[in-house]
C-alpha cells in the first residue's frame, strides 16, 4: 500500500498554552492517541503512520480493542524539555525505552532508548505499551507482570541471537529466576531487568509452541473470570507449575551451553557489539514487516482522525 501524505498536525483540545509547557502536538490512530512535543513532528508523523497498521494487527492477534482511548507520548532527546512532558518522563524508570500506567490509560516513548533491549524502534516500543494496555482492559490487574512483558515482547518482535546471549548470561549460575520472582526484577537494575524480559520473552514462546497458537488468547479470556493459575490450567490443560518445570528443564539444556563455548568475557562482549550493530538492521526488519502487513490489508485501513 502506498504511504498516505503525513496530515496536518494540530495541539490537543483542551491542554492549557503558555510560555512555560507549549501544546503537544496529536494524531489519532483508532483509540491511541500519540503525542509529541513540536520538534519531534516528523518522529510522531512517522509513528503514527506505522500505528495504523501496527496496531490493528497487534489487537487481532491478542483478540482484544482497548475500552477507551489512551495517550502515548514521544520523549525527545537531550534534557531541555517541555515542563510537561518532563513530569511524563519523570513517571517511568530511568533505564525504561517504554512504559505506560494502563489505569491512568497514559504513557510514554523515550526517544534516546527505542533501541535498547528488549526493543528495536519506536514502533517496536509502541507495539509493547500498547499490548500491555490492550492486556489490562481484557482482564485486569490480575495478569502477573511476567506475562505481560512476555507477550508484549513476542507481540513486537521475535526471537533472536541478541535474546540468547542476554538470556544465556542470566543462566551462568545453573539456576533461572523463577516466575514468580520476575516481577520485582522488572523495575531492579538495568540487568536484571534484561535477564527478567529475556526469561519472561522464553517462556511465552516456549508457551505457545508447547500448546499452540492461540493459547495466549485463551489464558486471557479465562483470565477475565478466574485467578491467573487457574486460567492457566483452564487455557493449557496443565498446572502453571508443571509448565514452568518442563520449561526451565529445556532452557538449562538449551541454553547452557552458550556461556561454556564463549566464556563470560567473550559473552558480554558479543553482547555489547550486537547492541551497537543491531538497531538499522532491527528498524529495517521491523519497516519490512509493515509493509508486508499493508499489503496484506484488505480493505486499507482507516485514515487517522487529527485534531
Amino acid at each position: 500500500m502506498a504511504a498516505a501524505a503525513a496530515p496536518a498536525l494540530a495541539a490537543p483540545e483542551g491542554r492549557p498554552s503558555s510560555s512555560a509547557s507549549a501544546p503537544l502536538l496529536r494524531i489519532e490512530v483508532g483509540d491511541c492517541v500519540l503525542e509529541a512535543p513540536a520538534s519531534e513532528r516528523g518522529r510522531l508523523e512517522g509513528l503514527a503512520h506505522d500505528a495504523r497498521t501496527l496496531l490493528p494487527r497487534v489487537e487481532q492477534e491478542l483478540g482484544v480493542r482497548a475500552a477507551a482511548p489512551y495517550r502515548i507520548t514521544l520523549i525527545p532527546v537531550g534534557p531541555a524539555m517541555d515542563p510537561a512532558v518532563r513530569a511524563i518522563d519523570a513517571q517511568g524508570p530511568l533505564w525504561a525505552a517504554g512504559f505506560i500506567a494502563p489505569a491512568a490509560r497514559s504513557g510514554a516513548i523515550r526517544v534516546a532508548e527505542a533501541d535498547r533491549y528488549p526493543y528495536a524502534d519506536l514502533s517496536s516500543v509502541l507495539a509493547h505499551e500498547a499490548t500491555h494496555m490492550l492486556l489490562y482492559d481484557a482482564a485486569g490487574p490480575g495478569l502477573p507482570r511476567w506475562f505481560g512483558e512476555g507477550v508484549a515482547t513476542g507481540i513486537e518482535r521475535s526471537w533472536g541471537m541478541r535474546d540468547v546471549l542476554v538470556y544465556s548470561s542470566s543462566v551462568l549460575t545453573g539456576r533461572l529466576p523463577p516466575l514468580a520472582e520476575l516481577d520485582a526484577a522488572f523495575d531492579a537494575s538495568d540487568d536484571r531487568a534484561r535477564a527478567a524480559y529475556a526469561a519472561s520473552f522464553d517462556f511465552l514462546l516456549w508457551t505457545v509452541k508447547t500448546y499452540g497458537q492461540s493459547v495466549v488468547r485463551d489464558i486471557v479470556r479465562e483470565a477475565r473470570v478466574r485467578p491467573f493459575p487457574e486460567a492457566w490450567q483452564a487455557a493449557t490443560g496443565v498446572p502453571l507449575d508443571r509448565s514452568e518445570t518442563d520449561w526451565r528443564r529445556g532452557s538449562l539444556l538449551l541454553y547452557r551451553w552458550v556461556p561454556a563455548l564463549t566464556g563470560t568475557t567473550a559473552l558480554w562482549t558479543g553482547i555489547t557489539l550486537l547492541a551497537l550493530l543491531a538497531g538499522a538492521r532491527r528498524r529495517a526488519r521491523t519497516r519490512r514487516i509493515l509493509e508486508a502487513w499493508q499489503a496484506e490489508e484488505e480493505p486499507a485501513p482507516p485514515e487517522e482522525t487529527v485534531h
